[in-house]
C-alpha cells in the first residue's frame, strides 16, 4: 500500500492538472504584456486577441491591443480598437484622447479635434487643451 500512494498523488495531480480550466482573459492580457516586455509583439498580439474573444465587452483589451498595432505601424487597425473600445464605453473620455491623438499624428485634424472635443465634453482636461478650449 505504502508503495501505491506515490503513484496514487502522481495520477491524481495528472488528472486534476489535465481539467485546468483555460486562462481567462484577464491572464491572457497578462500573458501579452510579458511578450511586449520580452519583445515578442507576434504573441502578444495572439494573447490580446485571445483576451478579446473571450471577454469583447471590455473596451480594455481593445486598447491595450490598440497600442500595441500602434507600436507594429498597423495604424487602421490600431484605429479600429480605439473606436471599438469607444463603442463599448462612449461616456469614457481616454478612447476619444488616444484615437484623437493618433488622428492628429495622421493629420486628419477634423477627426482629431472631434475626438478632442469629445474628451474634453467628457472632463478631459487633456481633451480640453488639445481642442483649445
Amino acid at each position: 500500500m505504502k508503495k501505491a500512494l506515490p503513484f496514487l498523488f502522481l495520477a491524481a495531480l495528472i488528472l486534476l492538472t489535465g481539467f485546468r480550466n483555460p486562462p481567462g482573459a484577464a491572464r491572457f492580457s497578462e500573458m501579452g504584456d510579458k511578450s511586449v516586455t520580452e519583445g515578442d509583439t507576434a504573441q502578444a498580439l495572439e494573447y490580446y486577441s485571445k483576451a478579446i474573444k473571450i471577454e469583447p465587452s471590455n473596451p480594455a483589451h481593445y486598447t491595450v491591443r490598440g497600442f500595441l498595432l500602434l507600436k507594429l505601424k498597423r495604424i487602421d487597425a490600431a484605429l479600429l480598437d480605439f473606436s471599438e473600445s469607444i463603442r463599448i464605453e462612449v461616456g469614457r473620455p481616454d478612447g476619444y484622447l488616444t484615437r484623437g491623438l493618433v488622428y492628429s499624428e495622421l493629420k486628419r485634424d477634423r477627426e482629431a479635434d472631434a475626438d478632442f472635443t469629445e474628451a474634453c465634453r467628457l472632463g478631459s482636461r487633456d481633451g480640453c487643451r488639445f481642442a483649445g478650449q
